[in-house]
């Protein structure tokens, strides 16, 4: 007998703390790195798009890797991140991001709205 063929089906949090949430696509330029391992490039999830300050339209679901160049991502423009993942990866929002994006909420922070 083989060995059973498993599926796994659904979709990963990224830095999300809950479902729902709203995302739409950008291509997420390679100038934003802010990771690297070995010679692959990364912008990480939970990074501010396209910048971290108020021009902030939203954050990374997931790590994105741009080591061939730049890429397609979903920005969350609506949901709520986890603070623990940010912290995980080392990302921080500024708070003129965070004003900037009022339909993003890092939970457990207060409404900024």
């Amino acid at each position: 007998m083989g060995k059973p063929i498993t599926h796994e089906y659904g979709q990963e949090l990224g830095v999300l703390k809950f479902f729902p949430y709203k995302a739409e696509a950008h291509v997420i330029p390679q100038s934003m790195v802010n990771s690297t391992v070995g010679t692959a490039m990364f912008v990480l999830g939970g990074t501010p798009y396209p910048s971290d300050d108020s021009k902030a339209l939203g954050v990374l679901l997931q790590d994105i890797d741009v080591t061939q160049g730049d890429a397609s991502g979903a920005v969350v423009y609506e949901g709520v991140i986890d603070p623990e993942k940010l912290e995980a990866k080392g990302v921080t929002i500024s708070d003129a991001a965070k004003k900037a994006m009022p339909n993003v909420r890092i939970y457990g922070e207060p409404y900024k709205g």
